[in-house]
């Protein structure tokens, strides 16, 4: 602060409603961030994604089961061994990177297993990047991907095992097993034909099996198209998924999306990295920048100047000082004025007056004798009147420079006569 200032404040009127505007409107924003921006930055979805709108994703399979009353959740993370829910591999891919780390669906379907928590891997079919037709052919998904993702699900490596496809485009199937019977409509029903070394069949058709259940408890779906958005309303397929749900005795599923390329490891320089969470870090720095801001001024009292010097410079810059320190504007304009005239009656040998008033009437008295406008008591009356706060600063000034020019005025003229 400064001497004189009224309030010692650093920054200004207007300096600190912007910082206040600012601090206020980052703080909405921070709340907002926390309220709603899970809903702004939905990764974007793929063709076979679970939040997918696309005709072989998985979006009406989990609203469906939704409605029926299960909670469906959407698995990010790279702790495949937890969660006594059921966890869905829907088409996935074999292998998934995370923050630069690769995991195998091999791995992670052993790991559910050894934990004895139930799995569910739905082998992939069509390859939706060039078409569910193409050349007049339906196109599909490389056989060797099929196997691998087949081989993974069941924990072995063996290319004798065989994935069949009927030769129908859209054909009425009947299924029967253990699960129940249910009738199914799929373009080219996609089966087991050679069941693994242990494993139970759950579900089959004429063609084969349809859903196998491992040796260490992992459920695998052959046809994906008993779960594809574009077919799911066909024939009994939510009634089938309700079964092979209820054989796991849980009211949550959980859907992968790690093995689809959204995988996410939960830690704070991630979290804090991404939008909207990044509104955070930005608010953060933004209130450093103001405090640096606030911190790179001067806080007190100005240094004091080079000396003056014994004389009249130090004697008037210490009485300035004196005068001016703390005191508002009005006020010390108002004792400025006053100084000067008593000054001006002093100096003009004018006979003792009681009253202030009665003083700068003698004053303006000799002024109009000398041809000089009588301003003294105009001057001490405007200078009395002037309130509080900066905005009288300019009318304070005003008035300073004229009681200091009507004093000159005076003393000048005084001066010369004397020296004639």
């Amino acid at each position: 602060m400064k001497r004189g200032s009224e309030t010692g404040d650093i920054f200004s009127p207007w300096v600190r409603r912007a910082v206040l505007t600012v601090v206020f409107v980052s703080g909405a924003a921070v709340v907002g961030t926390l309220l709603y921006g899970a809903k702004l930055v939905l990764p974007q979805a793929g063709s076979t994604d679970s939040y997918g709108g696309g005709p072989i994703g998985h979006r009406a399979f989990a609203e469906v089961m939704e409605r029926l009353g299960m909670h469906v959740l959407q698995g990010r993370t790279d702790r495949y061994e937890n969660g006594s829910a059921p966890l869905l591999f829907l088409e996935p891919a074999v292998e998934a990177r995370i923050e630069g780390r690769l995991h195998r669906l091999a791995d992670a379907v052993e790991r559910r297993g050894e934990a004895a928590n139930p799995t569910v891997v739905v082998l992939p079919k069509w390859d939706f990047a060039v078409g569910l037709v193409a050349d007049g052919r339906v196109a599909g998904v490389p056989k060797g991907r099929i196997d691998e993702v087949f081989d993974a699900a069941l924990g072995i490596d063996d290319p004798g095992l065989q994935v069949a496809q009927s030769d129908d485009m859209q054909g009425y199937y009947r299924l029967e097993g253990l699960l129940g019977e249910f009738a199914a409509e799929v373009p080219q029903l996609q089966t087991i034909a050679q069941i693994p070394v242990g494993a139970t069949v759950l579900l089959e058709s004429p063609f084969g099996a349809v859903v196998v259940e491992s040796a260490n408890g992992t459920v695998v779906v052959s046809d994906p198209d008993l779960i594809h958005s574009f077919n799911f309303h066909r024939a009994d397929h939510a009634a089938l998924w309700v079964a092979i749900l209820d054989r796991f005795g849980s009211d949550t599923i959980v859907i992968d999306e790690t093995f689809h390329g959204h995988g996410k490891v939960l830690s704070l320089k991630e979290a804090l990295g991404q939008f909207p969470t990044v509104l955070l870090v930005v608010h953060a720095l933004l209130l450093l920048v103001l405090l640096f801001l606030l911190g790179s001024k001067r806080f007190g009292p100005p240094e004091e100047s080079v000396g003056y010097g014994h004389g009249p410079q130090e004697a008037i810059a210490v009485a300035a000082s004196v005068l001016a320190d703390g005191q508002p504007i009005g006020r010390l304009t108002y004792n400025y004025v006053v100084e000067v005239l008593q000054d001006l009656h002093r100096q003009l040998g004018l006979a003792d007056t009681p009253t202030l008033l009665a003083r700068a009437e003698g004053i303006d008295t000799v002024a109009q004798q000398r041809g000089v406008p009588a301003v003294a008591v105009s001057l001490l009356n405007q200078a009395n009147g002037l309130g509080e706060g900066r905005r009288v600063h300019g009318e304070a000034w005003k008035i300073a420079r004229a009681v200091h020019s009507f004093r000159m005025r005076l003393l000048n003229r005084n001066r010369t006569k004397a020296s004639l």
